[in-house]
């Protein structure tokens, strides 16, 4: 008969667990504290634990008992907490509230893991539960991402990072980097977009002395720099195409070449990319190398948009008043009726938006309650006055024109339109410069020449 133990110091906690898992079927054993759980396992065979988030219980758990599936369900404080869980043994983490049928399925894979496979140990030490960068989120959607980060972190794999911009990407590499086996070594992040295409190779690779004009000395690349830890290249789908040829072959051969060299240096990296464009699709257009599309894709973990994440707005919205309001001096405050309008609201820029969004709120409010049509005056985008059809433009210049007797109706029409394609350009490359006035087809020198 199977037998699953439940534990938890609320008897309300542990009737939820018992009345989602009646139709199971087998024993259930509730149990109140860590000591009574230790003695049913000393005494019984139990084929599962379900516990409340406890990091303390899972190590006992799993130390003595390390063939027992151990399940942590419940509420975390923090995501640190609910990925220490996973890596301290856990089977799996399941966030609270949940659905009793999510836990009759953790429960049914949990049991069908069997006493003979190989069990998970990360062998997690405090000292490596470093604060600063905290992933923020209590959502189903959060706690995969936890579990994903918890398990890939212990391994020596790329790996690759997926998600719209705003959610989150670097917070998670941050997250597989502290929780892995390099945490001992540093984390060097390189934002490929935000590099210039012509400089991103010696930045990545370095160069020796005389490898171009300016180069009086050699310096070491961000590879050499990462040197026993890990490599964090951020929107790598921006990488141009000699250069992903490059990357491959790092990962492949575990090398690399200075600009200007003539040897071979090796390079022991963990490598963790991230992009939020559709590489797929890049792939089928010739735009990104499928053969490096599938090294990177082998180990892949997608950060949720903040419109699925639900349930999280609200304490993300209190984490980054806290936060803001010792940042900027100012204590904050919202409205219960300006946190459910918050809840609502669909985030096409996503966390990151959220935060910008409470910034601009707050030093608007400064000491006051930030209200309802605060962030409602946040939240809306206004279209540019130029942002309308071209043949309303030049309608509008050649009344003007016609009015003033005078021909510059082509002049402003053709400014007009100037701007509203440099403005797409920009908001399209998330200000890169180098990027906006290669798709506009000019210099980056004519473009900064056109924003003054």
């Amino acid at each position: 008969m199977t037998l699953v133990l439940l534990w938890a110091r609320d008897a309300s906690t542990r009737e939820t667990f018992t009345t989602a898992l009646q139709e199971l079927g087998g024993e259930l054993v509730s149990v109140d504290s860590l000591s009574a759980a230790l003695a049913v396992l000393d005494k019984k065979s139990v084929s599962a634990v379900i516990l409340e988030p406890d990091l303390e219980a899972v190590r006992r758990v799993q130390g003595d008992f390390p063939l027992v599936p151990v399940l942590a369900v419940g509420q975390t404080q923090t995501s640190t907490e609910a990925i220490a869980l996973v890596q301290a043994g856990a089977f799996d983490f399941l966030p609270a509230p949940f659905q009793p049928e999510e836990l009759r399925n953790l429960v049914k894979e949990a049991l069908a893991h069997g006493e003979d496979e190989e069990v998970f140990e990360a062998g997690l030490e405090e000292s490596s539960l470093v604060e600063g960068g905290e992933l923020i989120g209590q959502s189903r959607a959060m706690g995969k991402v936890y579990r994903d980060v918890a398990k890939m972190a212990v391994t020596p794999v790329t790996v690759l990072v997926r998600g719209e911009t705003g959610t989150g990407k670097e917070l998670v590499a941050r997250a597989l980097w502290k929780f892995g086996h390099r945490a001992h070594h540093s984390l060097v992040v390189v934002n490929c977009a935000a590099i210039p295409e012509n400089l991103l190779e010696s930045e990545l690779f370095g160069y020796e002395k005389g490898a171009f004009t300016g180069a009086t000395v050699a310096r070491k690349g961000k590879f050499e720099q990462a040197q026993g830890g890990t490599l964090f290249l951020d929107e790598i789908g921006d990488m141009s195409s000699p250069l992903q040829a490059k990357m491959l072959r790092v990962l492949q051969e575990k090398q690399i070449e200075r600009v200007g060299g003539r040897g071979e240096i090796a390079v022991d990296v963990r490598i963790i990319a991230a992009t939020h464009q559709p590489l797929e699709k890049m792939v089928e257009e010739g735009a990104f190398r499928e053969d490096l599309f599938y090294r990177l894709q082998a180990s892949s973990l997608i950060l949720p948009p903040l419109r699925d994440r639900f349930g999280d707005v609200e304490l993300l919205t209190k984490h980054f008043l806290a936060q803001l309001g010792k940042e900027l001096g100012i204590e904050g405050k919202i409205s219960r009726e300006a946190l459910s309008h918050l809840a609502r609201q669909p985030w096409p820029g996503n966390v990151r938006q959220l935060q910008n969004v409470l910034r601009r709120a707050l030093l608007k409010r400064r000491a006051l309650v930030i209200g309802v049509d605060d962030v409602r005056e946040f939240l809306t985008v206004e279209k540019p006055t130029s942002e309308v059809t071209l043949h309303q433009l030049a309608e509008q210049a050649l009344v003007s024109a016609e009015q003033d007797g005078e021909g510059k109706a082509f002049r402003e029409v053709m400014k007009q339109a100037e701007q509203v394609v440099l403005r797409a350009a920009l908001e399209r490359s998330g200000g890169n410069q180098s990027k906006a006035a290669r798709w506009l087809g000019i210099t980056r020198l004519t473009l900064r020449e056109k924003l003054k």
